[in-house]
């Protein structure tokens, strides 16, 4: 199977060209930064494993060692709604068709539709977020 760690570093990197938005891979720390009114500011939790192989097989029932399948998940967050969905959209337009190797970074076609920010009032400050399935298909 193909490796996904060069893959994972590229997307990080992306997500770290952003301005003003904090990125943390795969948790988030109890404490986040925030503002003098002690909102939290905005940040994306990146969420991405090794990859699988790809389901698709050959009359020989191998799996192709050489390609991969690589769902990812990023989570753009922010103190208000307004904020998150900008996050969100920047994230967005960062990420999709993001070249990877001879493959592109696109919207999971099978993932999950999230179109409005999700309150979570569990952690303190409130925030709001907005995940967003990924794909990567090499061959």
């Amino acid at each position: 199977m193909a490796d996904a760690l060069p893959l994972r570093a590229a997307v990080l990197a992306a997500l770290r060209s952003i301005r003003g938005i904090t990125v943390y891979d795969g948790y988030v720390p109890d404490k986040v930064p925030v503002d003098a009114a002690q909102y939290i500011l905005p940040y994306v939790v990146f969420f991405g494993g090794v990859g699988d192989e790809i389901p698709e097989r050959d009359l020989s029932a191998r799996v192709d060692l050489g390609g991969l399948r690589w769902d990812i998940q990023t989570t753009s967050v922010g103190a208000n709604p307004d904020i998150c969905a900008s996050v969100a959209q920047t994230v967005r337009r960062t990420l999709t068709n993001l070249p990877l190797g001879t493959h592109y970074l696109l919207p999971n076609p099978d993932g999950f539709k999230q179109e409005t920010p999700i309150r979570d009032t569990t952690i303190t400050p409130a925030r709001f977020m907005l995940p967003a399935p990924w794909r990567l298909d090499t061959t």
